[in-house]
């Protein structure tokens, strides 16, 4: 008979390790450059096609870019530390009123335009919630 006389050590799945780097100090104002950036060349495209003139259309776009490149700083610095269910519904907020904005200067009404961002906000909402609960739930090793 083949028995163990001595316990067994349980077996073991070895894995290679895991290099997670940290990301690079210049993506917390990277990220929202660029965001800022093909936004506010989105509302200044959307803005030009409605007929507005190019000056008013760049300060339009300049300004909205300012705006949503704050925001996601502001999101990207501050959020790290409060609970999924608030970053979640922070990313939907901004997510939603910057595609309501949006549509509304493309010449749609208050209504849709509000329809559009609320619907994005919800999805934003959602899967946000779900990444960061799965992240919460699956730490990195």
């Amino acid at each position: 008979m083949h028995v163990p006389t001595a316990p067994t050590a349980p077996v073991s799945h070895h894995r290679r390790p895991q290099f997670h780097l940290p990301p690079h100090p210049s993506a917390s104002w990277g990220v929202p450059a660029v965001l800022a950036v093909f936004y506010g060349g989105w509302v200044m495209f959307v803005t030009h096609n409605q007929g507005s003139t190019i000056p008013t259309a760049a300060i339009f776009g300049v300004v909205s870019a300012a705006v949503v490149g704050a925001l996601c700083y502001a999101l990207g610095r501050m959020t790290p530390g409060l609970m999924p269910e608030l970053r979640a519904v922070l990313y939907g907020t901004v997510l939603g009123c910057a595609l309501g904005f949006l549509h509304s200067v493309s010449g749609g009404s208050v209504y849709r335009s509000s329809g559009i961002g609320l619907g994005a906000g919800l999805v934003m909402v959602g899967m946000s919630f779900y990444v960061f609960h799965v992240r919460a739930e699956h730490p990195r090793e």
